[in-house]
């Protein structure tokens, strides 16, 4: 009698254990996408606001001027913001553009109905996943200004060497993550989600 229990106890667990470890699975890997994202979100957020800076006119990727200063601030790269999910895994991709009015290589830009405000990013090309891709660009209200305006060194000699402008200008921060939830390899489904996180600030010179 007692054997006849086990085995049915057993039974009953082979049955159960693949749902609920499914669950488990999914309940786990839902609470890390949500981390990321959020993330994500607090990177975007923290990039735009020191993007407006006078001090980050120059590049996205070098030390800001006021490391020179007699006080030097403490302050890094824009791009270091994004490093914030390096501690989840993710690595950072951030390329300058080869046009002063296009976006980077890895992303194609299409403007808003309105061109002084934000328009919409997609990935191009070969994305991997668990990489966060920078994209930040300028609105230049003043006529003759390039709209939007991306950091372009080797345009520097034509449309000059700040990243942006003084003005009454609007800075872009869109970082986009695709990212592949464990339980789809485990599964052997081959597709992703992407994140999208977009911070718009206003220029404080």
């Amino acid at each position: 009698m007692r054997q006849r229990q086990l085995g049915q106890a057993l039974l009953e667990f082979a049955l159960i254990a693949p749902v609920l470890l499914l669950l488990i699975g999914a309940t786990v890997d839902l609470g890390r996408g949500l981390l990321i994202y959020t993330m994500l979100q607090g990177a975007s957020r923290d990039m735009a606001r020191q993007s407006v800076l006078e001090y980050y006119s120059g590049s996205n990727t070098l030390p800001p001027t006021c490391t020179s200063l007699a006080a030097p601030c403490s302050l890094g790269p824009l791009t270091n913001g994004a490093h914030q999910l390096d501690a989840l895994g993710m690595s950072v991709v951030y390329q300058d553009s080869s046009a002063i009015n296009s976006a980077p290589a890895y992303g194609t830009y299409v403007a808003n109905v309105n061109p002084l405000q934000p328009g919409t990013i997609n990935l191009t090309g070969v994305i991997n996943p668990s990489t966060v891709y920078v994209f930040v660009y300028e609105l230049d209200s003043t006529g003759g200004n390039p709209n939007p305006r991306w950091s372009c060194p080797t345009c520097a000699g034509v449309n000059g060497a700040a990243v942006r402008t003084s003005g009454h200008q609007l800075v872009v921060v869109d970082l986009k993550l695709r990212w592949k939830p464990v339980l789809n390899t485990f599964l052997g489904i081959p597709s992703t989600i992407t994140f999208d996180s977009q911070s718009v600030e206003r220029l404080e010179f």
